[in-house]
């Protein structure tokens, strides 16, 4: 992602908790598009992880260092930079996935647990309640919940898809050295 990116204006902010964490989700516009996304810090913040180290992480992923954006948001980071690096929502297991809960101190293991299996359902159903939805990226309120559903079950398998086939990729080169 390059530094000099241009910082997405939400359209819509809300809070959504999530167990006692409280994570700021925007729904910003990019061109034609919305997407929701959610704050790389604020969940580094509650997992316990070296915000720098994660963003050096998704930096060298060919995928999440293309999708990251600055938000400016007015919820967070109150007299601070209000330019704050975010995620896409439909990214956020890819990230999460990433993170080896055996590799965190122990009485962390178990909150990066919960954050990787429950909370981008969290994170999506609080803007499904609104007069829109989020789907391919673009707001409507035509599609009824089950193609929402289904919309969600393709974006996340090809989402997995694009992880095994990156992994695939690491093994072949790890086993040629």
């Amino acid at each position: 992602m390059s530094e000099e990116s241009i910082a997405l204006t939400p359209i819509e902010e809300k809070i959504v908790t999530f167990y006692d964490d409280e994570i700021v989700a925007v729904l910003a516009g990019e061109g034609n598009k919305s997407q929701v996304f959610v704050p790389l810090r604020q969940i580094c913040d509650y997992l316990g992880l070296s915000c720098a180290g994660q963003r050096e992480r998704i930096n060298r992923d060919p995928v999440l260092s293309q999708e990251v954006r600055f938000v400016r948001v007015t919820r967070t980071n109150r007299g601070g930079n209000p330019e704050l690096l975010f995620l896409p929502l439909k990214f956020l297991n890819g990230w999460l996935f990433g993170v080896s809960a055996s590799r965190v101190k122990p009485e962390l293991q178990e909150k990066i647990i919960r954050y990787q299996r429950e909370c981008y359902d969290i994170l999506w159903q609080a803007f499904q309640t609104d007069a829109f939805a989020v789907v391919n990226s673009e707001p409507t309120s035509l599609l009824s919940p089950n193609i929402l559903a289904l919309e969600q079950i393709r974006d996340m398998s090809l989402s997995i898809a694009r992880m095994a086939e990156q992994q695939v990729e690491l093994e072949k080169k790890v086993e040629s050295a």
